[in-house]
């Protein structure tokens, strides 16, 4: 019995860690409609877990001082290798990246990022509901970023309602309500 009693506390403490561990993401960067500052820098470590993924930069260049140490961090690992195209092998140490994110609200040394290019590789988006809103303000193209690999055929209701509507208007919206990217419009 003492066994079993020392098995069930022991879990639901994991448990109860692993749900503190995570965190909402607008509690710890706003609004994610919001601007995105940009930043240049090193890769000086990755730490590819969940909860969320963790690379440690030195900053470069961009709109953050040079030289100072950051952590910029995204989903969970499933969500990036199956959502969004990443891999543990995209990044590494000494890797040059360039990214659009979002500041920790306490003023915390961390970005959320919305979207990563590594080295010479496209910039690429973490995002696919910023992608959405982006398109239908007419700023998406402008960033430079290639799209959620899974933005065609997703689910938009995320978004919201009035960017539903704006998508439904632009013909973004199939027969089903899920996203219908026009063909030929990220070739443009």
């Amino acid at each position: 019995m003492k066994i079993l009693s020392a098995a069930l506390a022991s879990a639901i403490l994991f448990i109860v860690a692993s749900a503190q561990a995570h965190h909402s993401v607008p509690a710890e960067y706003g609004d994610v409609r919001g601007p995105t500052t940009y930043v240049e820098g090193k890769i000086v470590k990755v730490m590819w877990r969940n909860p969320h993924i963790f690379i440690n930069i030195e900053t470069t260049g961009g709109e953050l001082t040079t030289g100072e140490n950051w952590r910029l961090t995204t989903h969970p690992i499933h969500i990036m290798e199956d959502t969004y195209g990443f891999s543990k092998d995209d990044f590494a140490a000494g890797d040059s990246v360039l990214v659009h994110g979002w500041l920790h609200i306490r003023g915390q040394p961390l970005m959320q990022i919305r979207a990563i290019q590594v080295n010479d590789g496209p910039k690429r988006s973490t995002l696919r509901f910023a992608d959405l809103r982006e398109v239908v303000n007419g700023t998406f193209k402008s960033y430079g970023i290639l799209p959620t690999p899974t933005l065609h055929g997703s689910d938009p209701s995320r978004t919201g309602e009035e960017t539903v509507g704006k998508l439904r208007e632009l013909g973004w919206i199939d027969e089903n309500g899920m996203v219908n990217v026009p063909e030929g419009y990220f070739d443009e």
